[in-house]
This record gives structure tokens, C-alpha cells and sequence, in this order.
């Protein structure tokens, strides 16, 4: 290497000093040039002329003191090369040109009152642009210098550029395409999920912290003596679990759309739409009713719903209490996989952001849409956790080589996985594609393997679909009517139509079901292209979504907004993004491009498992024409993890360029080389015989928890139950109690009993304005309103003009119904205490 003499030095750093007196003389042209139509300049504006004329006026005396061989400034610039000092510089202005990167961002979003100092950026703006570019030049200096230094063989590299600039320019078309034609942005019909809004994104703090902490865990495994602790893996997940128990519970159930706020009679949690749902087929198992005869969604969850219930009762909170419990292995399982996939300081940050996101989610409930997290009872954590598992185990058996045990357990993970959400079978075609392109020589072992694993999925989900058999005929996996009535009714918007989709009187489910394909089979051979374009529409919006996980704020009310947003920004996007905006957007793209290039790079084809993954689950929720917020979540996971990598390049550059940086983050890709993983020995039966016994457990739990509770409704005539309830002492406390009697003994009159859910009462001119559901939504009279459950659940609003004193939830209820269908008392009985309510459609003119 050519040693540069003094004087080519010295012409260096007068290079580098005209033109930072350049830039000061040109800034305070800006400075001018603002101030032309002003005639007085106030003190401060003074100043800050005076401080950019001082800038070039200070490089410009340099200059002649090195062109005069001042010995004194030589020494001063030569030790500018020691490390401790030039460490310093660089990290003075890195931190410096970050604080101006997030202040050029917030400016333009900023309200005025959110940050009192934000009226003084505008005045300053010519010193902090050249304070940037100054930044830029020394932190590009100092790199370019240091890895031009330190590194010797430049062509290791190459095959690393070139990987990215393949993966940069497929993300650069893709968002020209996006950008042009406005797919997954706009609507692609007219109807409920036309098209998927964002989901909750990590905050610009969170993303901060996890940073610092993946900076932490990098100094930390340079530490020889904390990689002998034993069982180290395990006690970092221990801790991450109890972290995020504690963490999760710390914050109370916030109430939302699917959480409903307490209300008279009980002032107690009850859960609403799909979380509704999935509660009452849990307690239907709870009273012998099994799944009520008919096939559920989420058949494995509602089973594990029915067992909380079994132990903690009613009381929603308790229920979360238990869940968060298991929910939070979701964060243990995301470092295990991040540590397996490129080491822990990417584990354990991944590992903070899920943790922070659910607190978030909570936070933001009431004002944000469709959400999904610890504190609500619904799917889509639990899918997650199973996908992680299923990729982790996937991993270890790529890199040891396809023994039968890890695809004995991948069998069992994925069918279990599939009695929770049907699509992650998706996973199946993923994880065989990466492993033949990963040992295209093993295809046979490959192919006993998958037999084997396909086998043992089989085993799992065959009690189901053998229950499913005996109830319909067929072999059914999932809830036909729910699923094909969402499919007949999106494609015939496409082409928008609106379809009678309700089931006619004396339909059959069969004819039902048979009936709603052949409209979205219609609707499909009608228009293909627009069927195709609708899948590929809500394909790319998830694209769209999934580019968002990381904040695009549109305003800031306060600066608490940066630690809990106060509105749902991420919804407000609308694909216009502003200047500052679009410049996020991109380093997002190329952020996101960097990440999984680095994987790629440092795993080969296994690097593209979690993005093959997120691509195929994605598509096949787009096959429904579904997208955004809580369908993202099961995999929207692997986003961060590779906007994670993205910046741990970014941190090992910068480690690398200090001095004494470079040492840690050499001795940690040392230490973390990816090697393969040495070939499994063989496991004895005992092991597939305890994990069989448990994958066919959960599989026949399913059948079996049918039958496990006694039924608590049994068949009564409406005879039986008329002589039940004359013979209650209550009746004679009650108003009109001799009336009632009589009406008791009437023949016309009919009767049902069952177990009365989540009742709600509602005052005239009051209800859930965020919904047209029956009885929920905003009426003129007042009503109490339950779900009465027996071999199905059925809505029932009972008028009402007070509150009733005494309806606890899942009490025993029997409604009476006059001989015009008007429904006329309701008897609730639980713990020994029996009340009788008359509505307001009791004709009172039959007591006279």
C-alpha cells in the first residue's frame, strides 16, 4: 500500500476544509435569501449569521495555517487518528445525524404544540442542514477509510452485493407496480374487508430499545466465560417468559370492539364478534352440547377456552389471567427461533418487540380495527406460536441432515397447528421447497421423511375429520357455512353483485352449502380476471401492510403520541405519503431488502424460510380475498425479524468502524458461524411413543371433549317446564303472579330453556354505535340483551324498561313466549336465587 506524503495530506484536509467553508458560505445564503423581505434581523437571527460566517471563517484560517506548515495544527490533526479519539468523532456524529434524521422526519408531522421547540426548527434550518452534511462527511469519511483499512480481500463481498441488488431491484419494481397501478391500495369491491388496513405497528421507542439491547447481547456473547454457563438458552427464555407475564398482566384488559365494556346488570367484561363466537362453542362443550352439532372454526381453541372456563369460571379477566400464561411463549418462541436463525442478539430483540407490540395493541383497542392479542380470545397468537415451532424444528432438521424424529415432531406441531387455523398447511410445500434446495442429493431421504411426517399430520387431525364424517356424511375439516359464505358473497361483489346469501326456510346445511359455492363458482367463471386480480389485489396489500409494520406517523397531537399513540395513524394511510413519508417508506424497503439479504448471504436457502413462509400464508388468506391487521399477525412476525437484521448490518458496520468495536463484532460472527448442525442420533421408541401418545391426545381431545360433560339441558316439553316453574315459591312474589299462573296452564304458549351468556342492558336510544348487530345496535326501546344457548345459540333481546336486579351470567334460564311469538317472561335461576321479569310485550290486559 502506497503511503501518502505529508504534503498529500495536507492538501486532503484543504480539500476538506474549503469545502466545509463552501457549505457554511453557501447555507448562509439560504439564510439570506429567507430573510429578504424582513428589514430587522432580531438578536438570535443575528446569531445564527454570525455563527454560520464563523464556521467558514474558522476553515478558511485552517487552510492558511496549513499552507503556512503550521506544526501546531499538524500535530492537533494527526491526533485525530488515535482511536480513542477518531471513535469519538464518529460516534458524536452518528448520534448527532440521527437526532437530525428523526427531527427532519417529525418536522413536517408535528403539530406545534406537540413540541415547543419545533417553532425554532424552521429559523435554525440553515445551520442543522449544514451540521448534517458535516456529519455525513466525516461519518463517510471515517467509514470509507476503515473498512478500505481493514479490510483485505474486497471480492468476498461480491456475492453479498449481488444478492442484494437482485432482492433491491424485485422490491423496486414491485413498489413501482404498486405505486402505478395502485393495487393493494385501493378497494377491489364494495363490502367488509375490501381492503386490509395496516396493523398495529411497533413504535419508533420499541424499535429503539430493541436496537440497544441487540447492541448489548452482541457485547455480552463476546464474554468467553457467559457462553460456559450451562443451559444458557433455557434461562434466557425463562426470562423472557416470566418478563412477558409480567409486563402482560401488568396492564388491565383495555375494553374495545371485541371486549366489550361493562354494563348493567353485572358490570362485567364480555367478549363480542368472532371472540363471541368461539366463547359460546366453548361453553357449549361446557354444558353437553358438544360443538352443538355443526363444525367449528378453531376447534383446538375453542377446546382450550372450554378448559379456562372449566377451571376459572365466568370472570372474563381470570380467563386472561390464565391465557397470558400460555400466550406468552409467543416471545420465548420468537427468540428460539432467532437464535437458531442468526443469533441471539436477533432473537432476544425480536423477542422485546412481540412483547411490546401486545402492550401496544391493548393500549390502542378502542380507537384501531380489527386487532389481536393476549387479552382477547381469538386464534391467531396461538397460530403464531405453532408456526414459529414448526419453522424452528424445520431449521434444525434442514441442517442435520432429515432425521426421522424432527419430522415425526414437525408431523405433529403442523397438525395440531391445523386444528387451531387451516392454512398453516401452507407451511408443508415451504419447508419441503427450502429443504431440496438446500441437499438436492437427499431426495429420497427427503422424501421417507415428508411420508413420515405426513403420516403422523394425518394421525392428528383424523379423529376430526372422522367426527366431521359421522355428522355430515363427508369429510369436512373446517366450518363450510362460515367459509363459503365469505367466499360467494366477496366474489360476487367483485363483480357487484350482492348475493342472497342468507339460507332459505326448510334449506338444508347440505342444500345451503351446495347452494353457496355455486354462487362463488359462478361468480368466479363469470370473471376469472377479476376473481385473479381481486387474489393478487389483497396479495400485494399485505405486502403493503407488512412495509408498515414499522411507523408511518401522519401527525403528532403531543409527544406522549411517541409512547402511546393517541389515534390510529397507521389506518389513516390512504398510499399519498408525503415527502418525508415516502423517504421512510423507502428506507424501509431497502431496510427490509438488507435484512433479508443478510440472512440469505449467512444461511443460504434457509435465510428465505420465514419470507417463503409469510409469501405462501399470505396468499392462501388472499384465496378468501382477506388481508390486513389481524390476519397478518400469524406471520407478520417475520417482517421484524428481517427489518431486525436489516439493522443488526447496520450495527455490525458501525461496530466494525470503531476501533474498539471491530474486535466484538468479529469475534461474535466467529463465534456464530452458521455451521450445520451435527447428524441427529437416532431416538429410541420411548421418545416417538411419549410425543405420539401426546399429538393423538390433542387430536382425540376433540371427539372426546364432547363427551366428557353431562348435558345440563335435557329435552323437556313445554309441559314439563310450565310445571316447573308453577311449582317455584318465587312465582308468588312476582307481579301479576296469579296472571302468570294462568298464562302457565295455557296451551298456546310455548317455552325453551337454556344458559343465558353475556347479558347487556341497553337503555332507550342507547347501544354499540360501532355496530347493526341485532339488539347491540342503537334501538328506541329499552332491552336486556343475552345469548341463550342450548343446542345452539340464539340472540335474544328481551324488552325491558328497567334494569334487571338480579341476571348474572351463564345462569339458567327459561324464556315464555306468547301464542303470537311476542316473547313474554323470563325466569333466571343461579346459586339459589330464582327472579321472575315480565317484558314490555306481556299484554298486562290479561291479568284483568
Amino acid at each position: 500500500m502506497i503511503i501518502p506524503s505529508r504534503w498529500s495530506i495536507e492538501r486532503q484536509w484543504i480539500a476538506l476544509f474549503f469545502l466545509w467553508a463552501l457549505q457554511g458560505v453557501l447555507f448562509l445564503g439560504q439564510f439570506l435569501e429567507s430573510q429578504v423581505s424582513s428589514t430587522d434581523l432580531s438578536n438570535k437571527e443575528i446569531l445564527l449569521m454570525a455563527t454560520l460566517m464563523l464556521w467558514s471563517a474558522v476553515n478558511l484560517f485552517l487552510i492558511l495555517l496549513l499552507l503556512r506548515k503550521s506544526n501546531w495544527l499538524s500535530r492537533r490533526l494527526n491526533m485525530l487518528k488515535t482511536p480513542a479519539i477518531k471513535d469519538g468523532i464518529f460516534l458524536i456524529s452518528t448520534v448527532i445525524l440521527f437526532l437530525l434524521i428523526l427531527l427532519g422526519i417529525f418536522q413536517p408531522i408535528a403539530d406545534r404544540t406537540a413540541f415547543w421547540f419545533m417553532d425554532y426548527i424552521d429559523r435554525l434550518s440553515p445551520l442543522l442542514n449544514l451540521t448534517a452534511v458535516v456529519c455525513i462527511e466525516i461519518v463517510t469519511l471515517i467509514l470509507f477509510t476503515t473498512l478500505r483499512k481493514n479490510i483485505e480481500d474486497k471480492r468476498v463481498f461480491q456475492p453479498f452485493f449481488i444478492k442484494l441488488q437482485v432482492v433491491l431491484i424485485l422490491l423496486g419494481l414491485t413498489t413501482i407496480y404498486i405505486s402505478r397501478t395502485r393495487m393493494g391500495i385501493e378497494t377491489i369491491y364494495k363490502g367488509d374487508w375490501a381492503r386490509g388496513l395496516p396493523a398495529v405497528p411497533l413504535l419508533e421507542w420499541q424499535i429503539l430499545l430493541a436496537c440497544l439491547l441487540c447492541i448489548l447481547m452482541i457485547f455480552i456473547e463476546s464474554n468467553p466465560r457467559l457462553l460456559k454457563i450451562q443451559h444458557l438458552d433455557f434461562w434466557i427464555a425463562l426470562t423472557i417468559w416470566v418478563f412477558t407475564v409480567a409486563l402482560w398482566l401488568s396492564q388491565p384488559v383495555v375494553t374495545n370492539t371485541v371486549a366489550l365494556e361493562p354494563l348493567e346488570p353485572n358490570f362485567e367484561i364480555y367478549p363480542f364478534n368472532d371472540s363471541q363466537t368461539y366463547d359460546e362453542y366453548a361453553q357449549s362443550l361446557l354444558i353437553g352440547n358438544g360443538f352443538g352439532g355443526r363444525i367449528p372454526q378453531r376447534p383446538l381453541y375453542i377446546a382450550f377456552l372450554a378448559g379456562l372456563h372449566f377451571f376459572v369460571g365466568q370472570d372474563y379477566e381470570k380467563m386472561i389471567f390464565l391465557q397470558t400464561f400460555v400466550f406468552a411463549l409467543l416471545p420465548v418462541l420468537l427468540y428460539l427461533f432467532g437464535r437458531e436463525f442468526f443469533g441471539r442478539p436477533i432473537g432476544i430483540s425480536v423477542a422485546l418487540l412481540a412483547a411490546l407490540r401486545d402492550v401496544t395493541s391493548n393500549l390502542v383497542s378502542p380507537f384501531t380495527g380489527n386487532v389481536s392479542y393476549s387479552k382477547l380470545y381469538l386464534s391467531e397468537i396461538p397460530t403464531a406460536m405453532l408456526l414459529i415451532l414448526f419453522l424452528w424444528i424445520g431449521i434444525r432438521w434442514i441442517r442435520s441432515g432429515f432425521p426421522a424424529f424432527l419430522s415425526f415432531l414437525m408431523g405433529g406441531v403442523l397438525g395440531i397447528a391445523m386444528l387451531i387455523r387451516t392454512q398453516v398447511v401452507v407451511a408443508v410445500p415451504v419447508i419441503l421447497l427450502i429443504a431440496f434446495l438446500c441437499e438436492p442429493k437427499k431426495l429420497k431421504l427427503l422424501f421417507r421423511n415428508t411420508a413420515l411426517m405426513m403420516t403422523i399430520l394425518l394421525l392428528i387431525i383424523a379423529p376430526w375429520l372422522w367426527r366431521n364424517w359421522r355428522l355430515t356424511g363427508s369429510l369436512i375439516f373446517d366450518s363450510p357455512e362460515s367459509q363459503t359464505i365469505n367466499l360467494a358473497l366477496r366474489y360476487s361483489r367483485i363483480n357487484g353483485v350482492e348475493p342472497d346469501a342468507l339460507p332459505f326456510p326448510g334449506e338444508t346445511n347440505t342444500e345451503y352449502t351446495l347452494r353457496l359455492e355455486k354462487i362463488a363458482r359462478d361468480a368466479i367463471i363469470s370473471n376469472p380476471l377479476g376473481a385473479v386480480k381481486g387474489i393478487f389485489s389483497s396479495f400485494l396489500n399485505h405486502g403493503v401492510n407488512n412495509i408498515l409494520l414499522f411507523p408511518i406517523q401522519n401527525d403528532l397531537k403531543n409527544g406522549a403520541d411517541l409512547l402511546v399513540p393517541s389515534d390510529a395513524f397507521w389506518e389513516e394511510w390512504e398510499g399519498v405519503p408525503t415527502s418525508s413519508q415516502l423517504a421512510l417508506i423507502l428506507f424501509y424497503i431497502f431496510l427490509l431488502g438488507l435484512g433479508i439479504v443478510t440472512a440469505w448471504h449467512r444461511n443460504g436457502w434457509i435465510g428465505l424460510l420465514p419470507l417463503a413462509m409469510n409469501l405462501a400464508y399470505n396468499l392462501w388468506t388472499s384465496l378468501a380475498l382477506l388481508s390486513g391487521q389481524r390476519f397478518l399477525l400469524s406471520m407478520d412476525w417475520s417482517i421484524y425479524l428481517y427489518y431486525m437484521l436489516g439493522l443488526f448490518a447496520f450495527l455490525s458496520i458501525f461496530l466494525f468502524t470503531l476501533e474498539r468495536g471491530r474486535s466484538v463484532i468479529s469475534k461474535w460472527y466467529e463465534i456464530n458461524s452458521p455451521l450445520p448442525l451435527s447428524p441427529t442420533t437416532s431416538r429410541n421408541w420411548q421418545y416417538y411413543f411419549s410425543f405420539g401418545i401426546l399429538f393423538l391426545g390433542l387430536g382425540l381431545s376433540l371427539p372426546s371433549v364432547e363427551r366428557i360433560f353431562p348435558q345440563r339441558y335435557l329435552n323437556s316439553s313445554p309441559t314439563e317446564l310450565a310445571h316447573s316453574l308453577l311449582s317455584s315459591p318465587t312465582l308468588n312474589q312476582a307481579e301479576f303472579g296469579v296472571c302468570i299462573r294462568d298464562v302457565l296452564k295455557r296451551e298456546d304458549i310455548n317455552l325453551q330453556q337454556g344458559l343465558a351468556l353475556y347479558p347487556r342492558y341497553y337503555e332507550a336510544k342507547r347501544g354499540e354505535s360501532f355496530t347493526d348487530s341485532f339488539g347491540y345496535k342503537v334501538a328506541d326501546e329499552g332491552r336486556l340483551v343475552f345469548t341463550l344457548l342450548r343446542e345452539s345459540s340464539v340472540r335474544i333481546v328481551f324488552p325491558i324498561s328497567e334494569t334487571p336486579s338480579f341476571f348474572p351470567n351463564a345462569s339458567d334460564v327459561t324464556l315464555v313466549y306468547g301464542d303470537d311469538g311476542a316473547l313474554w317472561f323470563a325466569f333466571v335461576q343461579k346459586g339459589g336465587v330464582e327472579v321472575f321479569y315480565a317484558s314490555n310485550d306481556f299484554d298486562v290486559s290479561l291479568c284483568e
